[in-house]
């Protein structure tokens, strides 16, 4: 250094952007100190002065959001940002971070073309909540990357060859900065050192598939990535940008009915704000257009639980004089049974399925509505009509004709695809995906969810081991507030009887507040009524995970019975234990509770709750072999051979259930705990159980 030579070890790397650089170790053997004010360095041995280096001026840009991105927890996305600057068409730039940026936004460092003076940036949210990157956020840095750093490199992988004979430390040309920045970018994302492509290939290459909590390894990922980007057109990121399809217009039968015409309601301002927002989207959308028909039915804006107002429109009287279709809706046990013995399922959700489907020319003008804006009339089928429903269901199930109930099950705009394997299910969601691509849908990509071990599909989580139900739909119970009225009450019976076959004995549990429903019966909320209510919230906090039924397995029936009410509990043993299949319960109504007060008015209620238990689930027990168990033991014998009973009543139910095979076995009630305690409800003050 200068005019002292010594002997130092250096380590030769490839593409350094100075000649040499030098530790602390030599700096202190010739004694050196560093003036940064005068960028010099004095050797204080011999006093020389040696210059440094002018500092390098890099070429960099701010990109900022071109518009608004909303990413999910975990999700990540290619962005086009706006290059600030005046940065040359199709300059490569290095993408990276800006310094003080939030540090769950993480920015890829990579290769990008600037085209149009925009340039795509790969953010990913590391944050457990969705992340929302404004229009305008300074997000990365740009440097540009000068295309000779690209030659430099081919240079030095042509002549790989030689490493075995490197070049001297500070012999030979003078490699630049960009080669570091570039091996840096290279390390951090792929081994190919060309630039990302264009713009509008960054574009096309973005499909936001949701792979969230999915088990999928990373190879099938990219199968299954792969699968659903060859099927890129149908998906859309709104649900107002609906597909249409040619395979059923939609058509009002009123016979000769003549048209009926309704005056507006009236609305507040703000309800008036969001009537004509939403009027006037539906004309840009093409879903509606100015009427002139003679029929007219008024919009109605209603409150919704969180604060919004929805547009509505009140077809009721259309509704009253339309010839109804009957088609018939599947039934969800059904579908639910069906699922037996899949490990993976993927969900599909139709974008704004109803307006996929046009209306028949001659049944636009009853579709009119009318409002303070004007009267327009409807292109596609609105929500609302009585036979939207069955139309809709029937144009699903003719789509899917060949496929429902063995590669997919379908209810109106949901589909879950389900196998017990990974490739079935990528040709099964082919097969599927291929049907709705030829019928017109488009699909939600948002609400789409693929490859899961899990799904919640119709209120329920869809597992390989069971179903339970879905907590979102569950909480809505949960959280409801005390009944004050008959409508109130109505209301929360409806919530919580959906998911009655999770819980045992829901009749009996339910049965002071069904008694409220009563006509006649003034409205009390008694004791009973609250510790049926706080109950029937704390059974469905903890609800059981029930079994999908196996075919090839033998069912056990076990049925109870009170003085108020009968209850089921159907079983198998999976996997060497014994597993629900189902809960179910009733009410006894009428002449049936004054059975309790005959001779064999016991015997009777027990045999009733038998009777029904093998009607509700005669679909699983019909012509096979099962065993039945209760805990009343009169009852083996009426249902043993050459049984000679003298009540009319018990002989005909006796012979009624003759045409079942099955076994009967006594139990006593305390080794019935799943059904049993009927009569504890309602023989004692059911305490609440604080949640």
């Amino acid at each position: 250094m200068g005019a002292r030579y010594e002997l130092r070890t250096f380590v030769v790397v490839d593409r350094l952007h100075v000649n040499a650089i030098l530790g602390t170790d030599t700096l202190k053997a010739f004694r050196a100190v560093i003036d940064l004010d005068e960028n010099i360095m004095t050797l204080k041995d011999s006093g020389e002065v040696i210059a440094l280096g002018s500092p390098r001026v890099e070429e960099m840009y701010v990109t900022r959001i071109a518009s608004a991105v909303r990413l999910r927890p975990g999700g990540q996305a290619l962005v086009v940002t706006d290059v600030m600057g005046q940065a040359p068409d199709e300059t490569t730039v290095l993408i990276e971070g800006l310094p003080g940026l939030d540090a769950n936004v993480k920015i890829a460092r990579t290769l990008c073309t600037v085209h149009e003076g925009k340039a795509i940036v790969e953010v990913c949210n590391a944050s457990m909540e969705d992340l929302v990157l404004s229009k305008g956020t300074a997000i990365a840095a740009a440097t540009v990357v000068p295309k000779s750093a690209f030659d430099s490199l081919n240079v030095d992988q042509e002549s790989s060859t030689s490493e075995s004979n490197p070049t001297p430390c500070g012999s030979g040309g003078r490699t630049t900065w960009v080669d570091s920045v570039i091996s840096a970018a290279a390390a951090a994302t792929t081994p190919s050192l060309e630039p990302m492509p264009g713009l509008e290939a960054a574009k096309e290459a973005e499909l936001d598939v949701d792979f969230t909590d999915s088990k999928l390894g990373g190879e099938q990922r990219v199968l299954l990535a792969d699968l659903l980007g060859s099927f890129r057109d149908m998906f859309v990121e709104t649900s107002l940008k609906p597909g249409r399809t040619d395979l059923l217009e939609f058509s009002i039968d009123t016979d000769t009915q003549a048209p009926i015409k309704q005056r507006p309601y009236r609305v507040s301002q703000a309800e008036g704000d969001v009537m004509e927002a939403e009027v006037q989207q539906y004309l840009e959308l093409n879903l509606i257009r100015p009427s002139t028909s003679p029929w007219a039915s008024p919009v109605l804006m209603i409150q919704k639980p969180d604060g919004g107002i929805r547009f509505c429109i009140d077809y009721r009287r259309l509704n009253a004089v339309t010839i109804k279709d009957c088609y018939p809706m599947p039934l969800i046990d059904d579908i639910l049974d069906v699922l037996a013995g899949a490990k993976l399922f993927s969900t599909m959700d139709i974008a704004s399925g109803y307006w996929n489907v046009p209306m028949a020319a001659d049944s636009v003008a009853k579709t009119a509505f009318t409002c303070k804006y004007g009267l327009f009339e409807w292109l596609v089928m609105p929500f609302g009509l009585c036979n939207a429903v069955p139309a809709f269901e029937r144009l699903m199930e003719n789509v899917l004709v060949d496929l429902k109930w063995r590669t997919c099950l379908v209810y109106l705009d949901d589909c879950v695809v389900f196998s017990s394997d990974f490739p079935t299910h990528l040709v099964r969601l082919k097969q599927v995906l291929e049907r709705f691509r030829a019928a017109g849908f488009k699909l939600k990509m948002k609400k789409c969810r693929w490859g899961r071990d899990q799904a919640a599909f119709l209120g329920h989580i869809v597992t390989p081991s069971g179903i339970l139900p879905n907590p979102e739909k569950v909480k809505a119970a949960i959280n409801v507030a005390r009944p004050h009225d008959l409508y109130t009450v109505r209301a929360f019976l409806g919530l919580t009887s959906y998911f009655r076959r999770y819980i045992p004995v829901y009749a009996a549990i339910s049965a002071p507040i069904e008694r409220l429903k009563m006509k006649g019966v003034a409205f009390v909320w008694s004791d009973d009524c609250e510790a049926a209510f706080l109950q029937l919230k704390r059974r469905l906090v903890e609800p059981p995970i029930l079994a999908y039924p196996d075919a090839s397995k033998r069912f056990k029936l076990y049925v109870d019975s009170s003085r108020l009410a009968v209850g089921a509990c159907l079983m198998q043993n999976i996997d060497g234990r014994d597993r629900v299949i189902a809960y179910a319960s009733k009410l006894l109504v009428g002449s049936e509770r004054n059975w309790i007060n005959k001779q064999d008015g016991v015997s009777e209620i027990e045999c009733w709750g038998i009777v029904w238990a093998t009607r509700k689930f005669r679909c699983y027990l019909d012509r096979r072999e099962y065993d039945l168990y209760t805990d009343h033991k009169a009852l083996t014998w009426v249902f043993s051979e050459g049984n000679r009973t003298s009540n009319a009543k018990l002989a005909r139910w006796a012979m009624e259930l003759s045409q079942l095979r099955f076994k009967v076995y006594h139990k006593p009630g305390t080794a019935m705990g799943h059904v049993d305690g009927l009569w504890r409800l309602h023989t004692q003050t059911v305490y609440a159980v604080s949640l």
